[in-house]
């Protein structure tokens, strides 16, 4: 008796993890790196403004939850207000990775930037970003092409000037 019960909640367990969908992309962290009014406290200013808890925002940038239409439009209404631009729904959040706009600095209109994460404390370019073109770091992963290289013509990223998110290459 017991092994058949058992046996009953594994299937009822796989079913439901069957039944699961995958995760929605979305870009939301590069679109709020670009919003000057999410750079000191983006998850919770962020929450505030799409009318949702700071722990639905937070599950919603992990990846651990998929959005409501509601909470896709809320959001997405929220970094309109914050990028002072009209913004699609379907540039902020996509079921297979892809974006109409694939460069998230071009959806919010910056040229071209490095978010802060790609510099130490020193300011200086992290490893991981020495060969990305600024901008290159908010291309979708479904369109995000190797790094081209630099000719000896071209001026290289260097850290004594650095680009900070948000703010445009020179």
């Amino acid at each position: 008796m017991i092994a058949t019960q058992k046996t009953r909640t594994q299937k009822i367990r796989t079913q439901r993890t069957d039944c699961r969908q995958a995760p929605i992309s979305n870009r939301i962290h590069t679109l709020m790196v670009h919003a000057p009014r999410y750079s000191f406290q983006g998850q919770a200013r962020l929450a505030g403004d799409a009318g949702v808890s700071r722990s639905t925002i937070s599950r919603l940038l992990s990846g651990r939850i998929n959005p409501s239409f509601r909470l896709a439009q809320a959001v997405t209404a929220a970094l309109e207000e914050g990028l002072k631009r009209r913004l699609d729904p379907r540039e902020v959040l996509s079921p297979d990775g892809t974006y109409p706009t694939p460069s998230g600095c071009e959806l919010a209109g910056c040229r071209g930037c490095m978010p802060e994460e790609a510099y130490d404390r020193k300011g200086r370019l992290r490893p991981e970003y020495q060969d990305l073109r600024p901008g290159d770091w908010s291309l979708s992963p479904a369109s995000a092409q190797p790094p081209a290289r630099q000719s000896a013509s071209s001026k290289p990223i260097t850290a004594s000037k650095p680009i900070t998110a948000g703010k445009e290459a020179v």
